[in-house]
């Protein structure tokens, strides 16, 4: 039995590729893709398994067409190019199974374009699910439960184009006890938090680590939540990082701001190697964090709580979201003095938006909010589009308020503001406090492919490499943290770069003291864009 398991091309595949080529549209991942290594390694022994990350190798018919079943794994921003890739496969007579977070989400969506769906998480079906396949007799949907993360298999890593990924991945945990209520994987994954063992996620690392990654992501929903099990398995890790031979690598995975009042477990975040983290600050507005029900963010001044994060030696990517409905045309810059004090390099602006299967999305449906440009596409993109009827602003106005955010946050002089206050606190690395030596590089076209984007920066814009040459000159009076430093630089440049390609980051508004909500350009670019603002919908709606 052959079969082919697809990451399919995601809408935002710009964003999440660090560069693509001009042969044949291949790339370089940022992240490498959990998704279908840990569906292969539920495969059967006997089975021919072939993995296709389309961010890497988009999928060719001459080339990948031979497999008896195609599995295509999707969330939501995969599920477009999915459907499109499935109904070709299909039309030429082969077999297509679905699965993946949007299709237990929505899997009335996806009906009619496969032969099977896979509903909820593969592990509890998957020998039926095999064993159907190899005889022939796939059922049209098979629904499963929640995971035992302890049975949970060694993802098949060995099979995935690890040199064209910057990030390999480990999944220590499935769920989240949280309840954003703009968050659709405590939808699909749960509220109750689901633990691998520590040696299951040591001989992961490991794996990961032989097959010469430098940089590894923990796929944790929120990794600090529960603290005892947190302060457990980063001993075992700075047990295993940088010990017994080993190099040190990079580790980085998610985190809620609460995890800054405990300071014992930052340092032992750090001892362990973990220096990166994406942290959803969403908003400084105190109704709408309230609104979502981000309690963990109220009554705690948040830049002292970011400050103690990367003063602890972890650095911060922060989420930041506007669009709710206590948000008015304030917001934006609200958003932006209170960013510009934090001592974060990156920010993933995006919209509010009412993912599928929500109950966010029930309330927003119930009022006429619900805008269905595209129901198999809705989800956190980032083309700052957003799928809902804001309450105090259209959504044209809401476009153009994160995109000026975004581009104002992202300009040159804004960003070395923040890395010098960064360069303020931030703490060393284990490897830096043991020497340079002790630290594994990342391959050489990973970093050869960095040195081309930052070269192409600063010869294409002269303010970029102005600021660049500033932060290197002051990264050399900092010995002690110019690692650290290095990878702010680094996630810069690139997510810069990105947003520059998707046509984000726009150099002009990004001087600008306020959002242009009256351009006449502007409201011209929206038109072609994203057409009508659905006025009639929002009168009806009230």
């Amino acid at each position: 039995m052959r079969l082919t398991i697809v990451s399919p091309r995601p809408i935002d595949s710009n964003h999440v590729s660090w560069w693509q080529s001009e042969e044949k549209g291949r790339g370089i991942a940022k992240m490498g893709s959990a998704a279908i290594v840990t569906v292969a390694a539920l495969a059967p022994a006997d089975f021919e398994i072939t993995l296709i990350d389309e961010i890497i190798d988009p999928f060719d018919w001459g080339r990948h067409g031979e497999a008896d079943v195609f599995a295509l794994s999707m969330n939501v921003s995969q599920a477009t190019s999915g459907i499109a890739l499935a109904k070709m496969l299909r039309g030429k007579g082969k077999t297509v199974v679905m699965g993946g977070p949007h299709v237990s989400l929505a899997p009335e969506l996806f009906e009619g374009h496969a032969d099977s769906l896979v509903i909820g998480e593969l592990e509890p079906i998957a020998d039926e699910l095999f064993d159907d396949m190899r005889n022939g007799s796939l059922k049209p949907s098979y629904r499963s439960s929640k995971a035992e993360m302890t049975k949970s298999p060694v993802p098949r890593w060995d099979l995935y184009p690890n040199e064209k990924a910057y990030f390999g991945i480990v999944q220590t945990s499935r769920g989240c006890p949280f309840e954003c209520h703009f968050c659709d994987v405590i939808q699909y994954l749960g509220r109750v938090q689901r633990h691998k063992a520590e040696s299951q996620v040591l001989e992961e690392l490991q794996q990961l680590y032989d097959l010469g990654y430098a940089n590894i992501g923990l796929a944790d929903d929120n990794f600090t939540v529960y603290r005892k099990r947190a302060r457990s398995l980063l001993e075992a890790i700075a047990g295993w990082n940088g010990q017994h031979g080993r190099q040190y690598v990079s580790l980085h995975t998610q985190m809620s701001i609460d995890v800054a009042r405990d300071p014992e477990l930052l340092k032992l975040c750090v001892d362990a190697g973990l220096v990166g983290a994406f942290v959803g600050i969403e908003t400084n507005n105190e109704k709408s964090l309230i609104e979502s029900k981000k309690r963990q963010n109220l009554r705690v001044n948040l830049t002292e709580e970011v400050t103690k994060l990367v003063a602890s030696g972890v650095n911060v990517d922060i989420g930041l979201v506007t669009g709710f409905d206590h948000d008015d045309h304030a917001i934006f810059e609200n958003l932006f003095s209170f960013a510009s004090q934090l001592p974060a390099g990156t920010f993933n602006v995006s919209t509010l938006m009412a993912p599928l299967a929500t109950p966010f999305y029930d309330t927003m449906k119930q009022e006429n909010r619900i805008v269905d440009d595209d129901p198999v596409s809705q989800g956190p993109v980032v083309s700052l589009m957003t799928n809902i009827l804001p309450a105090q602003m259209s959504r044209r106005d809401l476009y153009i308020g994160a995109r000026w955010l975004t581009s104002r946050l992202y300009h040159p002089e804004q960003f070395l503001h923040r890395f010098m206050k960064i360069a303020e606190v931030l703490e060393p690395a284990p490897w830096e406090r043991e020497g340079a030596q002790s630290r594994r590089l990342p391959r050489p076209n990973l970093v050869r492919l960095y040195g081309k984007v930052l070269r192409d920066e600063m010869k294409s814009h002269p303010l970029s490499a102005s600021v660049v040459k500033r932060a290197m000159l002051h990264m050399r009076t900092r010995r002690d943290i110019a690692d650290g430093l290095g990878s702010v630089m680094g996630n810069y440049i690139f997510r810069l770069h990105s947003l520059r390609a998707i046509g984000i980051y726009d150099e002009s508004w990004a001087t600008l003291e306020s959002p242009p909500f009256e351009s006449k350009s502007t409201a011209t670019q929206w038109k072609q864009a994203f057409g009508q603002d659905h006025s009639a919908q929002r009168a009806a709606a009230g």
